[in-house]
């Protein structure tokens, strides 16, 4: 059973119910937003208050988390998700969630694992509009010629996520035996 619930098509969508920081080692504060449906937002920046009361963050998302940055790997398969965007974007959120840990994806790559072999551009521009980065690893996707490509949080915290992970890189681009192209 998934944790995660999609409300692409859900014409009434759960009240922010709070949100919070969480320090991630090495990367700083995120800010994190969440619904009695599950997590909402996880950004890099600080989010707007006026969202709802800032609380205390559950550990359902807080040990996760923890795990990640500690270096453990970590799928997050567990933490509920409320994943809202076009029906496109939650299929490519959905595939990122099958990347597994220390592996990396080229955009073309995902674009077929969505069955939308043609859409390398659509799935880069999904990937940075990702609500909930690091917990849906867009960080693992990366050029065909496997240099980093773009990121919404940064490429600095890009590669720093990936090397958390164990990804190793020569002047900026994906070292073999990391990656596997569909």
């Amino acid at each position: 059973m998934s944790a995660e619930r999609t409300t692409a098509t859900e014409p009434h969508q759960a009240p922010v119910t709070g949100w919070g920081t969480f320090e991630a080692k090495r990367l700083g504060t995120l800010w994190l937003a969440w619904t009695d449906a599950g997590l909402l937002r996880l950004s890099f920046e600080r989010l707007d208050r006026a969202l709802a009361d800032e609380k205390a963050v559950p550990a359902i998302y807080t040990e996760p988390l923890g795990r990640y940055f500690d270096g453990e790997p970590e799928d997050f398969a567990a933490v509920p998700l409320d994943l809202r965007g076009t029906d496109f974007q939650i299929r490519v959120w959905t595939a990122l969630r099958t990347i597994p840990w220390g592996q990396v994806r080229t955009y073309g790559g995902v674009a077929q694992e969505i069955q939308s072999p043609r859409a390398m551009r659509a799935v880069g521009q999904a990937n940075h509009v990702n609500p909930i980065p690091v917990i849906v690893p867009c960080h693992r996707v990366v050029e065909a010629g496997h240099h980093l490509g773009g990121y919404g949080g940064g490429l600095e915290r890009k590669q720093l996520l990936l090397e958390l992970e164990g990804v190793r890189f020569h002047e900026g681009v994906v070292q073999p035996g990391q990656m596997e192209l569909f």
